[in-house]
């Protein structure tokens, strides 16, 4: 087999007139070089609706690139092999080519297509950026799908023949030239903190087989003061024949079980006495066996999952200071910022130990969080941190960066694609409900998507606090905060005033509006770079830092652009004086923490392209910290909250 470093430098660059970007194109990750067409991502992609009947669709397919004007049908002729599911800008993909924005990229294998009486075939796509037509034989399987933040489904059954099937994907990405929502940080031309772009299919593509009345989802929401769990079954076919039973599991043993009594409405299932709690520093979770049949055939749906008793709050403490409570306990929050990037593999990580690796890198340094920023996961990234523990808060995908301050000067991209930025939310939200270990909401980072209007912001955050009170909602983060907790004048924002080119904030200064009136959000969040700062405590809303830190440290050897256009707020000179800088501002922290801070982010996890503020260096092979220091610091900070919450002194 080929190197990926002889793919990307002879193959690739004359495929199609494209052009090979030319920074940091062969720079692996050590999963990343193990990474081959027969390997990659061959794990069950849906740990929380497990069945098994399967097939992994992932692997070599052929691909075309073509171009939009003057496309009159499906490719006759193909380019090469691409590796699915990595980005075809990307090393991993074994194409590194850059799909420009007048441009298709095709995809197109052979699948095996089986029926059985009394059975359906479903195909799956976890994710693909950014429209997706999708075609079995000649015909297109249903309307494209828009957004690669969830995933999408057909029903194959009726249109495929028995046997060999052609399926074939047509896919544009104009990441941000155009009208398309939410490409978070990927650019067309990488600067700073924004990347690469990522087109094409980015998640597993697989089938399964199910019954012709089955579960489609369920929604799962503990209650651990009443001692309950409460699980509704969302079902296909049948319905009116539709029966459902739950079973808790403990490890192999069933401690609980519910009968659904009505379709559509929740098992209530009683959890045994000494339940145990899931929190970061006990990652407990119990198994669920959902058994699906129809009453007509008594044909069986059987699906495996989980799930983790915990609750997650604001709540005043013995003070009278808003925090956050998890499992009716003050907590402090203590997080990174994380990108989610990988020079293989782009938005792809390069396998599923990889994934693992950098949860675990987080966990041995003491935080017990982190802010997934602007970016989904695939589901298997969250089963880790719900099995590793570790609290996650989601952002929303925003929009794209380079049109993020179009809206500050009236009616602008922001105000015209709320609606699409509102329905691809309530996938997401809906998309990763069962996530135990997703706690906190972010809808809005920086005014990226966010609308200028009070109005519609408001309309947001509100309806997210509607559409799940179990979790927390953040403000908009870092910005126009419209919610009344302002840490600016004016705003958190471009519409602060400036002396000398410079924005002029008060740290101490918030407002609220008026009482009786809603304020949706649980946090007033401030961003602010390099040190940390906290917002004032007020009587509405948890104190939050939700970025801040910022240090840069480059790693000879180990950067993404060996030039002197990396990035960072402020930068050191060795890992010494990073690490003595870290520790001051976790010092800093801890005197925050005492006097009412409900949490911090620090920014980040790893390097980012030229972005290299990270505790690890983007290839992931060098930790610039020593990892006992930060967990020593990091254990100050949470024992400073905790004694400050449970002290009325």
């Amino acid at each position: 087999m080929r190197s990926v470093k002889s793919i990307l430098s002879v193959a690739c660059i004359a495929a199609c007139g494209g052009v090979l970007f030319a920074e940091g194109q062969t720079m692996m990750t050590k999963w990343g070089e193990l990474v081959r067409s027969g390997n990659a991502w061959r794990e069950y992609p849906r740990p929380q609706m497990v069945r098994k009947e399967w097939t992994c669709l992932n692997g070599d397919w052929d691909y075309a690139v073509t171009a939009i004007s003057n496309t009159v049908a499906r490719p006759e002729k193909w380019a090469g092999r691409i590796r699915v599911p990595f980005a075809v800008e990307s090393p991993l993909s074994g194409v590194g080519r850059l799909l420009e924005p007048n441009e298709f990229l095709w995809y197109t294998r052979k699948i095996d297509v089986r029926p059985r009486k009394g059975y359906r075939t479903i195909l799956h796509f976890d994710s693909v950026d950014f429209r997706a037509q999708v075609f079995l034989g000649h015909y297109e399987l249903d309307v494209p799908h828009e957004s690669a933040n969830t995933p999408f489904a057909f029903d194959i059954t009726d249109a495929a023949v028995p046997g060999e099937n052609e399926l074939t994907v047509c896919v544009w990405d104009p990441t941000s030239a155009g009208v398309v929502g939410s490409s978070g940080k990927q650019c067309l031309t990488p600067k700073g903190c924004f990347y690469t772009r990522a087109s094409g299919i980015l998640g597993s593509v697989w089938m399964e087989t199910v019954p012709e009345t089955y579960l489609k989802a369920y929604r799962v929401l503990p209650d651990i003061d009443r001692g309950v769990v409460k699980v509704t079954l969302e079902g296909a076919g049948n319905l009116s024949a539709f029966e459902g039973k739950v079973e808790v599991l403990d490890g192999e043993r069933v401690i609980a079980k519910g009968e659904m009594e009505k379709y559509g409405e929740p098992v209530e299932i009683r959890m045994p006495q000494g339940f145990r709690l899931w929190s970061p520093e006990s990652p407990s979770l119990y198994g669920l066996r959902i058994t699906v049949k129809d009453d007509d055939t008594d044909i069986e749906d059987v699906v495996a999952g989980y799930f983790g008793m915990r609750k997650i709050e604001k709540r005043k403490d013995a003070k009278g200071i808003w925090r956050f409570y998890l499992n009716n306990r003050p907590y402090y929050i203590l997080a990174t910022l994380d990108q989610g990037w990988w020079p293989d593999g782009l938005l792809t990580p390069p396998s599923d130990e990889a994934m693992r690796f950098d949860i675990e890198t987080l966990k041995k340094c003491g935080f017990n969080a982190m802010r997934k920023h602007i970016k989904v996961e695939p589901l298997r990234y969250y089963h880790h941190c719900d099995t590793i523990g570790l609290l996650v808060l989601q952002d929303m995908p925003s929009d794209v960066p380079e049109r993020r301050y179009g809206a500050e000067v009236g009616f602008g991209p922001d105000t015209f694609r709320f609606a699409f930025h509102r329905q691809d939310w309530k996938r997401v939200m809906d998309h990763l409900h069962n996530v135990p270990s997703i706690v906190m909401w972010v809808p809005y980072n920086e005014g990226w998507g966010q609308p200028t209007t009070e109005f519609l912001t408001h309309a947001t955050l509100d309806w997210t606090k509607r559409h799940d009170p179990s979790r927390l909602v953040n403000g908009p983060s870092g910005w126009n905060d419209f919610e009344g907790g302002r840490a600016f004048p004016n705003g958190i924002g471009w519409d602060s005033p400036k002396k000398n080119g410079k924005w002029i904030y008060n740290r101490a200064f918030t407002s609220h509006k008026p009482a009786g009136v809603c304020e949706a959000a649980d946090a007033v969040d401030l961003h602010n770079y390099p040190t940390p700062v906290m917002p004032a405590v007020n009587d509405r809303r948890v104190s939050f830092l939700g970025e801040y830190g910022g240090i840069a440290l480059k790693v000879k050897g180990h950067l993404w652009n060996e030039s002197d256009k990396n990035y960072g707020y402020v930068e050191d000179k060795d890992a010494a004086a990073l690490e003595e800088r870290y520790l001051k501002f976790a010092k800093t922290v801890e005197q925050f923490a005492a006097a009412g801070l409900g949490g911090s982010v620090y920014t980040q996890t790893t390097d980012v392209e030229r972005e290299v503020n990270g505790l690890l260096t983007y290839d992931r092979k060098v930790l610039k910290f020593n990892p006992d220091k930060l967990r020593k610091a990091h254990e100050a900070i949470l024992e400073a909250a905790r004694k400050a919450a449970e002290n009325p002194r």
